[in-house]
């Protein structure tokens, strides 16, 4: 389901003018009004005000949202004033900044009425099976209907794209994306990257690079990326080193739900103990364990949970045909519905979906 157009309040007709050209070579009609409502307000994908609709927004006390644009010709410090005051994401002068607002128009064209959702996951210690259990939320979230994103944020972790069954695509991997400080459009990173149909739903993986450096791979290409799979309604799982360097720092900062594996071993609850902590002092949302059997020494998730310092979210029983499911063509087309990863991976995106409904 797509959301309504975007929304252009002017007073300035020849700015309006000039922005409804621009909307009409990229994602078609805008619908305009000369006054701000509360409804139009809260339902359009992208609400673009000249000066002295941002001023009236101000005036009428309208809630802060995201999505809103101050337009104008030349920027001046009361304008800076009144879109800091109303919530304004950006300000862009026209014509010196029309590509910019373009490609924001463009965006709107299959942006869905819900943000999408960011998911981080990680390992508390090494092999624990963070990647695997990524994959398959990944997987699950495309075969349930929606547009998954998977994003490899672990340089040394072998490709995330070996897991999906993609590493023969045609696509982008991090070295080919340079972003630096910019905006990534949604619809030509989904263009960009591989991409695996699944039932109704589709799996697109920005995976890490195996003959060379990920070049792409900085905190500002992660922000970038992540907030594209947002924009477009993607349910984006982040494959994070346990580490934590700046790339995995920009993820945990913008993710709803931070969920790390820990095997239900003396040390492995050791050394996860460390990586919770660390993971918190980054965190946006919860964090929540996934805890690993089998348990050779009789641990029980509750005294996994009392030992790291976080909850437990499920536990995942062995499941000893993965890493042959994993080899033969990766979990895109060859994850058991009912098998012990899917099922915690079910979990995780319940849990998911609940850390956004309580942050709306």
């Amino acid at each position: 389901m797509t959301a309504a157009r975007p929304l252009l309040v002017a007073r300035d007709a020849e700015l309006a003018e000039e922005t409804a050209r621009l909307a009409a070579a990229s994602c078609g009609e805008l619908v305009r009004a000369r006054e701000l409502s509360a409804p139009a307000w809260r339902a359009a994908p992208l609400v673009l005000l000249d000066a002295a609709a941002a001023a009236a927004g101000v005036a009428g006390g309208l809630p802060r949202r995201r999505g809103v644009v101050v337009l104008c010709r030349d920027p001046t410090p009361e304008l800076w004033r009144v879109a800091f005051e109303i919530g304004a994401d950006q300000v862009i002068a026209l014509p010196a900044e029309e590509t910019a607002l373009i490609e924001l128009l463009a965006d709107t064209a299959d942006t869905p009425a819900q943000d999408g959702r960011i998911l981080a996951v990680l390992g508390g210690c090494g092999g624990a099976g963070a990647s695997v259990l990524a994959t398959a939320a990944a997987v699950l979230a495309a075969r349930g209907g929606s547009r998954a994103l998977l994003v490899d944020c672990d340089p040394l972790g072998g490709g995330v794209d070996l897991a999906v069954g993609a590493e023969a695509d045609d696509g982008l991997r991090w070295s080919g994306l340079a972003v630096n400080a910019g905006r990534l459009g949604a619809s030509a990173l989904h263009e960009a990257l591989p991409e695996r149909r699944i039932g109704s739903g589709a799996i697109t993986v920005l995976s890490c690079d195996r003959d060379g450096p990920s070049s792409g791979l900085t905190p500002e290409g992660v922000r970038a990326v992540l907030a594209a799979g947002r924009r477009a309604g993607d349910v984006v799982v982040c494959d994070l080193p346990r580490a934590l360097p700046e790339p995995a720092v920009a993820a945990l900062r913008e993710a709803d739900l931070a969920v790390v594996v820990v095997p239900a071993e003396v040390r492995a609850v050791a050394a996860a103990e460390r990586v919770v902590a660390a993971v918190g002092e980054h965190a946006a949302g919860p964090i929540r364990l996934v805890v690993r059997g089998p348990a050779p020494g009789g641990l029980r998730m509750a005294d996994v949970a009392r030992a790291v310092g976080a909850e437990v979210l499920t536990g995942m029983r062995p499941e000893p045909q993965l890493p042959a499911l994993v080899d033969c063509g990766g979990l895109a087309a060859r994850l058991r519905r009912r098998g012990p990863v899917a099922r915690a991976a079910q979990h995780v995106l319940a849990e998911l979906d609940r850390c956004e409904a309580a942050a709306r």
